[in-house]
Order: structure tokens, then C-alpha cells, then sequence
């Protein structure tokens, strides 16, 4: 039941992260399921975009897993697909070069319950490492 609610929130966090980079906008929900490292990061790639006039098309695909739980943290990795996402000039939806190295990475992430319900609470991608 508990690996069921943090997958819930983690997709949750996901998902209002998809709408903030495709908006280059906070998502009103992202707070709900975000807090520490993840939100910052999440907030310090949004300031990008902004400064650089970018949003993101299309969406990433998801495969977490819940790989240690107990009863206030929890770890995950996830096998994130970026085939389908890219970054487009927000004014013209030009595409900008996404580079040419591989669009499958390990992105690890932490969980906190608090409040009873989980919070992604950190995250960091594993650029050297594809899956």
C-alpha cells in the first residue's frame, strides 16, 4: 500500500513538472507532491527556460520503482525516456539542438511521509548511466 502511495505522489510530482516546463511557469500543484532538492530543481530548470525563451514539447516516460521503504522515507529509481521530449524556442517552437547522447537515464529519487502523505524530496539525474 505505501509503495502504491508513493508512486502515486511521484507521478503526481511528474506530471505538475511536465506542465511547469511546458509552460516555463510554476504549476500550482507542484508544491503538493515536491519539496527540498526536487522543488529547487525543478524551480532552477523553470528559471532557465525563462531565461532562455525554451518550453518543453511532448512528455517523458516514467518507469519507477519503489526500491527501499519504511515508514516515513522511501527510495526510487525510475528509467526516464526523453526520446519524445524536446525543448522548443517558446516564441516559435523551433527546435533546440537536444544533443546527440543518449535519451534514457537512471533518475534516482527520495520520498519523505509528512503530514501523512509522501513528498518527493529529492532527485537527481544519472546522466553517465542509461537504462
Amino acid at each position: 500500500m505505501e509503495k502504491n502511495a508513493v508512486l502515486a505522489s511521484y507521478h503526481l510530482m511528474w506530471e505538475a513538472r511536465n506542465r511547469t516546463y511546458a509552460t516555463a511557469k510554476l504549476d500550482p500543484d507542484l508544491e503538493k507532491y515536491a519539496g527540498n532538492k526536487a522543488l529547487s530543481n525543478i524551480k532552477l530548470t523553470m528559471l532557465y527556460h525563462q531565461e532562455h525563451g525554451t518550453v518543453m514539447e511532448g512528455e517523458p516516460v516514467n518507469s519507477p520503482e519503489v526500491t527501499a521503504i519504511d515508514t516515513t522515507k522511501a527510495t526510487l529509481k525510475d528509467c526516464v525516456d526523453t526520446s519524445k521530449y524536446t525543448e522548443v524556442e517558446s516564441k516559435t517552437g523551433k527546435t533546440v539542438s537536444n544533443g546527440d547522447g543518449p535519451r534514457r537515464h537512471v533518475y534516482n529519487a527520495s520520498a519523505i511521509k509528512t503530514g501523512g502523505k509522501w513528498i518527493i524530496w529529492t532527485t537527481a539525474i544519472d546522466r553517465g548511466r542509461t537504462c
